[in-house]
Order: C-alpha cells, then structure tokens, then sequence
C-alpha cells in the first residue's frame, strides 16, 4: 500500500497539467472573490456574504472553479493512463488493483482538499485587501459553508476519477463532468416548471450538482429573488445535501472501482 501511495503522488506531482490546473483553480477563484468584494468595498461583511467570497461564490455557480478543476485532475489520475496507455506499466510498478485504486483516491483526495484550503485563505486575504475589512471565517453561517465547501471541492475531484475509470476516455468523461452541471441540470429544472412536469418539482434539489452547490451555501437564494418563495419548495438542509451529493458520487465511483478490477488493462 505504502508503495502505491509513493507512486500515485509521484506520478501526481510530475504532471506538469496537475499544477496548471490547480494554479488556474485558484486564480480564477480568487477573482471572483475580489470582484465581489470590490464591489461591497463601502458595506459592511456580513457571515454569509463572507461565505459566498471566500468559497468564490460557488453555490451560485454552475462551474465552480476549484471543484472543476479539481474535478479535472480526477478525471486525468486514470484518464491520462489509458489515453497514453501507461496503465500497463502502472500495473506492473503497483500490481494490486485495490491498493491502486485507494492510493489513486487518497492522493487526489489530499490534493483537492488542500488546494480547496489554499483557494480560502487566498480568497480572504484578496478580499480583504479589496474590501479594506477582515472577513469571518468561523461565524455561523460562513464556518458551515466552508467545510462544506472543502467537502464538495474533494467530492469533486472523486467524482473526476471515477468518470475517468468508468469511461476509459478522457474527453468524454470532462465532457460528461462539465455539461451535465451546465447544461442537463438547468434545464431539468426549466422543464420542471412546466405545469405538465409538476411532480418531478420535489426532486430538483436532489440533482448530483445541485445538491453539491447547497453544501456551501451560506446566503438564502431567495434573498436575490426579492425574497419570493422558489417554485421548487423548501431546500434541503446542507446535511442532506452533502449526503446527496455523496451518494450521487458513489453511484459513479463504486462501478468504476468494480469494472477496474474485472476489466484488462
């Protein structure tokens, strides 16, 4: 085990992709971050506000940056394998499946957590350097929504691997990772609203992205809608919410572990 770790974060660390990807994650998270705090530079920061900079307001995105890109480096720990065809002489350095399979996890797991961890304190340190305030970071609701927002960034990136091993193509499964959540959710929720589609209304919450979204949230939504009452009902609470999303993710990586172990290389 401990020399499939070693090789997994030595192949990891000598991409040259992996630290583009993880450099352009918090760049362009952390402008985000600083264009909102610009903008609020003359009010007062409150606890939620401050959770939707320092997380680069990714509940109210569908493509937020860290997860994606972290979602991406996921995608390449076994898409690069079969695409290069380097699976096989993984296979002989580390000849236990399992054990590659959880090193594969742990190390991006580490990885995309880390940079989600990085990617705060960046964004809080732009945004106070903007705004000319210290924003909160463990004040309710901001502290809730930053461990969930490091728990969906990790979530992400799982998700990533377990596209790229199912799939054994790399542009199909970033296609699958960035349209789905751009395109297929949207408009699921669009054509729920249809009078026709009323009774799949009550699941809109429980879409894969959707779900992930709301763990690190920290501003009612409706509060940008002038405070009407959204057409999907009641939310549910970040703890359901992350559970979702979790399974959701676990739908993809259990069947991807399981066809690795039974496929050839």
């Amino acid at each position: 085990m401990i020399d499939a770790l070693r090789f997994e974060w030595v192949r990891m660390r000598t991409l040259r992709s992996t630290y583009w990807l993880t450099g352009l994650a918090l760049l362009l998270s952390a402008a985000v971050a600083g264009i909102i705090a610009w903008v609020m530079r003359d009010d007062p920061i409150d606890a939620g506000q401050a959770g939707v900079i320092l997380t680069g307001g990714t509940a109210f995105s569908p493509l937020p940056f860290t997860a994606v890109f972290m979602g991406i480096i996921g995608v390449f720990a076994f898409g690069h394998e079969y695409r290069h065809g380097t699976i096989l002489s993984t296979l002989t350095a580390a000849p236990r499946r399992s054990a590659l399979v959880v090193a594969k996890c742990v190390v991006l797991a580490v990885w995309s957590f880390v940079a989600a961890v990085v990617s705060v304190g960046l964004n809080w340190t732009v945004a106070r350097a903007l705004a000319g305030q210290s924003l909160p970071v463990t004040d309710d609701p901001v502290g809730p929504a930053l461990l969930g927002y490091l728990g969906y960034v990790v979530l992400w990136a799982l998700l990533g691997l377990g596209l790229g091993s199912l799939l054994r193509n790399l542009p199909a499964a970033i296609v699958i990772l960035l349209v789905v959540p751009l395109v297929v959710e949207p408009l699921i929720s669009a054509l729920a609203l249809l009078p026709a589609l009323e009774s799949i209304r009550d699941f809109v919450y429980y879409l894969p992205f959707t779900a992930g979204n709301a763990m690190s949230q920290s501003v009612d939504p409706s509060a940008f809608g002038g405070g009407a009452e959204s057409p999907f009902g009641d939310a549910p609470g970040r703890a359901t919410s992350a559970v979702t999303f979790t399974a959701w993710v676990a739908v993809i990586l259990a069947p991807a572990i399981a066809l690795f172990h039974r496929r050839d290389a």
